[in-house]
């Protein structure tokens, strides 16, 4: 059964995860903004939403929700139902968004879901956007980056908060310091009803691998790993945040309206001058740069003047001409 919904308005938040959730929101949600609950139907954003119900007086931001319909599952449109009753229960507002998931190429499914998804988020008439990502999910894409050799983007894993697009909301995960198996109490606590994804059994997927397999392996040698990992993403996202300032200072100095100078890169360190294109490349919107070929960039740096070679990725193509490198865009698509 799902629970109703019992909580005077008036009255203040007594239990933890509230409380922890009301700190977080607390510190940049003002009165009167709109915040949007991405909602799955699974058990992490149920009780999110139910959290920030109880939180909407207090607080005082309009609520609402948004239910992504990927028509993947044969349970897809039971889903939406599912959101649909439960948030008129309570009385919050909630739309659905149906979307077409077509691979192209390499891509995998899951990455083509997931960017529907956020095209959607980005949409939303509101200036917050929140996500129920918890702790164990920001331990295990910890655990995936390193797998995948990612470098500091990549293992600074998930952000609290981030900005979707220019004219967009901001996305904001209040959830991200806490584990699972607090959330699964709250919810049995209070009788929630959620649904389940059977994909999210499935050991094909690295995520549920590691979930499934390797989580309970560390579980036992190392109890406390999703906090440590999620603890060594912040130190990774300060890190990042220290190397990106220091790129944009080397921009200003090196570069100008017809893009970077060739020659001002050149004396810097390699690794420094490696991030500053990794920097550069990333602020113009386009796809992470292979190592390999970031090191081609340097190399061909210390061509021939009169050569001008190209570095194509991704459909972004990165051209050497009168002593600049400029980064170039997929036909037809602007930069962002």
């Amino acid at each position: 059964m799902i629970a109703s919904w019992g909580m005077e308005s008036s009255r203040k938040t007594t239990d933890p995860l509230s409380r922890q959730v009301s700190r977080q929101l607390t510190g940049f949600l003002q009165p009167g903004q709109r915040l949007v609950v991405a909602l799955s139907g699974g058990l992490d954003s149920v009780v999110l939403l139910h959290v920030l119900h109880g939180l909407q007086s207090e607080l005082g931001f309009r609520l609402s929700a948004v239910h992504v319909n990927h028509r993947l599952q044969s349970a897809a449109n039971d889903w939406a139902v599912f959101c649909a009753r439960l948030c008129r229960q309570w009385q919050i507002p909630c739309a659905e968004s149906v979307v077409t998931v077509t691979r192209k190429g390499g891509e995998s499914l899951e990455a083509v879901a997931r960017a529907r998804r956020y095209e959607v988020f980005a949409r939303q008439s509101a200036e917050w956007v929140a996500l129920a990502h918890h702790q164990d999910d920001q331990a295990e894409t910890v655990l995936l980056q390193l797998l995948r050799g990612a470098g500091l983007p990549g293992l600074q894993a998930m952000p609290q908060q981030r900005l979707l697009g220019p004219d967009g909301p901001c996305l904001v995960r209040p959830l991200l310091g806490v584990p699972r198996a607090v959330l699964q109490s709250y919810a049995e606590a209070r009788d929630l009803d959620w649904v389940e994804d059977p994909s999210n059994r499935d050991p094909r997927h690295a995520r549920n691998f590691l979930r499934q397999r390797v989580g309970p392996l560390l579980d036992e040698a190392f109890p406390a790993w999703r906090a440590t990992l999620s603890r060594s993403a912040r130190h990774l996202a300060q890190a990042q945040a220290v190397l990106d300032d220091l790129s944009a200072q080397d921009w200003q100095e090196i570069s100008d309206e017809r893009g970077l100078k060739i020659a001002a890169l050149q004396p810097l360190t390699e690794a420094r001058a490696l991030h500053l294109l990794r920097w550069w490349i990333r602020q113009q919107g386009a796809p992470a740069c292979s190592e390999r070929r970031l090191q081609e960039i340097l190399r061909q740096g210390r061509a021939r003047p009169d050569h001008h070679p190209e570095i194509r990725w991704a459909g972004w193509t990165l051209v050497r001409r009168q002593g600049y490198w400029r980064i170039s865009p997929p036909a037809g698509q602007e930069f962002s």
